[in-house]
């Protein structure tokens, strides 16, 4: 990040050559708004500690809240605690601040303001009591953060934090400029060196061949490679020669085996030998030519004859090696078949065990897809309305044994698959659960509730039974699909209008939102690195969305999906987030990313109309599911690449 500032000067004068100057003045007003300070940690720890000085709470709230929202809510669950700690470090240096330099209407202040957001944390239990204390520094639940040591400790942690992220965060094409620039000057030094010592050692080499006299003849190179075609076995295995390279400086080579064994000889020899050859130089010489002309002719000709003989067999290999690598391979396929109307929902387990199927009877399906579908166990919705689809479906996280669902009926029930009974169930009178999706790291859901065109996002708590709160949403739209990220902290939301959501649950507040589509959202998920946003709208129209660079297009196209009906997950990703298998009007297909009709690599079929997917990749064989408004599931086992 020390080539930002770089980079924006950069930006400037492209800006000025281009004559856009309204940009150019957009950006200076951004920049001076920028709250990252050009990403320098050092001017951001002087923004936290001038905040504090001058005493203005707000300020430094707004500065930590930007960096939480804008870094600190990416980072792995683990960090939580951490981070939780800075920023409780932060607001007690405020109040040490104010106490040492004797300002107790900031204190009361900062009470009055933050005792709502901290009146349920333990750690600031006893410093309620602060404005009532003479002499706080005296005392000992208070007097270390009031010594030197601690605080300079804590803007050491913070300064530290903050450049360890800003080290390891991704950045953007433009400011990896200068970094590969002095990598490819650092390179062309290192070769200037190399080429350098090179020469100097051909000059040392040339002056020991000149002290050193006249050297014995050495045999042609081609006589060895000749030599090895004769001692080793003509196989038609391709392994031969990789056989013969790794044993090259081992016992096992033809030419270091003949001169180790031949070395006494030759040296021995060496002494009698060389009037012996200056006598018949001109004799040996033409013998060695002649000879060396018909190995060369042999060898040939036999590397010749052994590749016209496999050519075709490689060729064929080759082929064939081509078409499966990288590429998913069908295994085998069976169907399910226990289900009466059309299946709306499917969903592995984490394990990859077992499968619940929803139908639009209300009837949920537990069963085994390997080696063959049976079925575990079966529950059907309480309520006595005609209308009762199972509409959402999801897996607690934590326990595979359990599984939530909502109906069209506005039931949502918690079933125990080991003991195949129903724990709890919650009714929403004259609702609809349109959506529902249990977080990765904690004992809650979210479930989206439609009730005569007005929609609600609530989240529950498993275990109690009871909404913790409600997520804001704008009025007159529904929430018709939910995403979380990979530690619970943020969730994508597809919405009726076309637009996408992005909640903070940690702050239950909205931290964008993104005009994606024209028509309503009925299915979205977070790419595997989670940097993207995948969202498929009602009109067939499947788009990717860059999380990082907000706004960004990564790509566009439009496929054909089953219309009006209702339906489940539509698409999902492999393990690896290369491929997608995708929901088609004659079964599920498994494209490459991103999905284009040149990029489909298998087509799973047996569907007449397919309504939800799944994409279990828990054992070595992947596993898709398929389920088709015929009631039919497809169970698809494919060998990984």
């Amino acid at each position: 990040m020390s080539h930002v500032q770089y980079v924006d000067e950069l930006v400037k004068e492209y800006l000025l050559f281009r004559g856009f100057g309204q940009t150019l003045r957009a950006f200076d007003s951004d920049l001076k708004a920028e709250k990252e300070k050009g990403f320098r940690v050092d001017k951001i720890v002087d923004q936290f500690m001038q905040y504090i000085h001058t005493y203005d709470l707000i300020a430094l709230r707004e500065l930590w809240g930007h960096l939480d929202t804008r870094l600190f809510s990416r980072l792995e669950n683990h960090f939580v605690p951490g981070i939780r700690k800075l920023e409780n470090a932060v607001l007690k240096m405020y109040l040490v601040n104010a106490v040492i330099n004797n300002k107790p209407d900031r204190v009361q202040e900062f009470f009055t303001k933050m005792t709502p957001e901290l009146q349920g944390h333990s750690e600031w239990r006893e410093w309620f009591a602060l404005p009532f204390i003479k002499n706080p520094e005296e005392n000992p639940t208070f007097s270390v953060h009031f010594s030197r040591q601690w605080q300079d400790t804590m803007l050491v942690s913070l300064h530290n934090f903050l450049a360890t992220i800003f080290q390891c965060m991704p950045v953007p094409t433009l400011l990896m400029i200068d970094e590969d620039t002095n990598k490819i000057r650092r390179l062309q030094e290192e070769n200037e060196r190399l080429r350098q010592r090179l020469g100097e050692m051909v000059k040392i080499d040339s002056i020991l061949d000149v002290n050193a006299g006249p050297t014995p003849q050495q045999p042609p190179l081609m006589d060895d490679f000749y030599i090895i075609a004769q001692e080793s076995p003509v196989v038609d295995n391709p392994k031969t020669l990789r056989n013969l390279i790794r044993n090259i400086g081992g016992g096992s080579s033809p030419i270091l085996s003949r001169k180790s064994t031949s070395s006494i000889k030759k040296h021995s020899e060496a002494d009698a030998n060389i009037t012996k050859r200056a006598n018949t130089k001109g004799r040996i010489t033409s013998l060695s030519k002649s000879e060396a002309v018909a190995k060369r002719s042999t060898s040939c000709d036999s590397r010749l004859t052994r590749k016209r003989d496999s050519s075709v067999d490689t060729g064929r290999e080759s082929k064939i090696k081509d078409k499966l690598d990288g590429s998913y391979i069908l295994l085998s396929q069976e169907e399910y078949t226990e289900h009466k109307t059309s299946i709306i929902q499917c969903k592995s387990n984490a394990s990859g065990s077992y499968v619940a199927t929803g139908d639009a009877d209300g009837v949920i399906k537990i069963w085994t897809p390997i080696p063959s579908p049976k079925t575990v166990a079966t529950f059907t919705s309480s309520t006595a309305n005609s209308n009762k689809a199972v509409t959402a479906l999801d897996w607690i996280s934590k326990n595979e044994r359990y599984f939530i669902h909502g109906d069209n009926n506005g039931a949502i029930q918690l079933h125990d698959t080991r003991d195949c009974k129903t724990i709890w169930e919650i009714q929403h009178e004259g609702s609809r659960i349109v959506s529902l999706v249990c977080n990765p790291t904690d004992s809650t859901f979210v479930c989206s509730v439609s009730d005569s065109g007005e929609g609600k996002l609530l989240l529950y708590n498993i275990k109690t039974k009871k909404v913790e709160r409600t997520l804001p949403l704008e009025k007159n739209l529904t929430a018709l699909c939910s995403s979380f990220n990979h530690n619970g902290q943020l969730l994508v939301t597809g919405l009726s209008n076309g637009n996408v959501l992005i909640h903070d649950l940690r702050r239950n507040e909205i931290i964008d939102n993104l005009s994606c589509h024209s028509s309503p959202v009925i299915d979205i998920e977070l790419t595997n690195d989670f940097t993207n946003i995948c969202a498929l709208s009602e009109d067939g129209k499947l788009c990717q969305r860059s999380l990082s660079q907000t706004g960004k297009v990564v790509w566009e196209t439009k496929i054909n999906i089953e219309k009006n009906a209702v339906h489940g997950k539509l698409f999902t990703f492999d393990q690896s987030g290369t491929h997608m298998l995708l929901c088609t009007q004659s079964g599920g297909n498994i494209y490459k990313m991103p999905p284009s009709p040149q990029a489909k690599i298998l087509e799973l079929g047996g569907h007449k109309g397919t309504l939800c997917c799944d994409w279990s990749t828990a054992n070595q064989s992947g596993t898709c599911i398929t389920g088709g408004a015929e009631g039919r599931a497809r169970v698809s086992t494919l060998l990984s690449p």
